[in-house]
């Protein structure tokens, strides 16, 4: 969505990221992530929260995105560095000097969501996840594990990636034990549901966008975690905050989210989502 808003040429590598291909688990792979900045100032990954924030949880060596500037030869990983490299590249666009500290703000205030949780565990109060979700997450975790371990087990023994496969196998037991307990369901669905209420009394209605003078950088990350949401079936969450549902159907139409989001290729059928999509 960033790279479509600055109007950056691009191409994009897809790799099949859920079982059984689980392409982002290559050696060749994460190598590449490795040679990134973050790799080198971050430890790993080390626990599960349900949120996949680099600054909070440590650096999943095999996550995605990745960006990769051939130009300079420079390895960006993790969505917010990503964004901030770009808007450096856009030569301030997307972060208005003005307004800095505000952008960044709300994008660590989205960058603490636990989308992840919430793709992969289910509400214990009535699943509303698309029927091809609920069944793809079945058993993720397990299916996830064996497929790391086998990438481990056919590392040579003085392998540098070692210790990342190792990490990635103790993020996904913590985050299968996670997604297992009601109780840790329940209290990030609530937690969630509350950063949506405080949004709503952060928005202006004389604002058609979070900053005064436009569409900015926390715009995209808002963006994207709402409409996850409403894909996951979490538009209930709004439903009493009438700036939020005016600002999600705002985003929802913006040229760069129906680009990069809404529109691209491969995104999952879900029936929450179909009357957003310009054909």
């Amino acid at each position: 969505m960033a790279l479509f808003q600055i109007g950056a040429p691009f191409a994009s590598s897809e790799l099949i990221i859920m079982p059984p291909f689980s392409e982002n688990y290559s050696a060749e792979y994460v190598k590449l992530r490795m040679a990134s900045a973050i790799a080198r100032s971050r430890p790993f990954v080390s626990g599960y929260s349900g949120s996949s924030s680099v600054e909070n949880e440590g650096f999943d060596p095999l996550a995605v995105p990745t960006l990769v500037d051939h130009e300079k030869g420079e390895v960006v990983a993790d969505s917010r560095l990503i964004a901030a490299y770009l808007d450096i590249l856009s030569g301030g666009a997307l972060v208005p000097l003005q307004w800095q500290n505000r952008v960044w703000t709300e994008i660590a205030i989205v960058d603490t969501i636990p989308h992840a949780g919430l793709f992969y565990g289910a509400n214990p109060d009535g699943d509303d996840r698309p029927e091809e979700i609920r069944a793809g997450m079945q058993g993720a975790h397990n299916k996830k594990i064996e497929l790391v371990r086998k990438r481990l087990e056919g590392l040579p023994v003085d392998s540098i990636l070692r210790e990342a496969y190792r990490h990635k196998i103790i993020k996904e037991e913590a985050g299968r034990e996670f997604i297992s307990q009601p109780t840790n369901m329940r209290r990030i669905i609530e937690a969630t549901h509350s950063t949506i209420v405080q949004l709503d009394r952060r928005l202006e209605s004389k604002n058609e966008w979070l900053m005064p003078d436009g569409f900015t950088l926390a715009d995209i990350f808002w963006g994207v975690s709402l409409f996850r949401l409403l894909f996951l079936g979490y538009d209930w969450m709004w439903k009493d905050c009438p700036r939020v549902s005016e600002y999600a159907e705002r985003l929802f139409a913006s040229p760069s989210m129906q680009n990069g989001v809404i529109n691209w290729p491969g995104h999952p059928p879900g029936e929450r989502i179909e009357r957003f999509k310009k054909h």
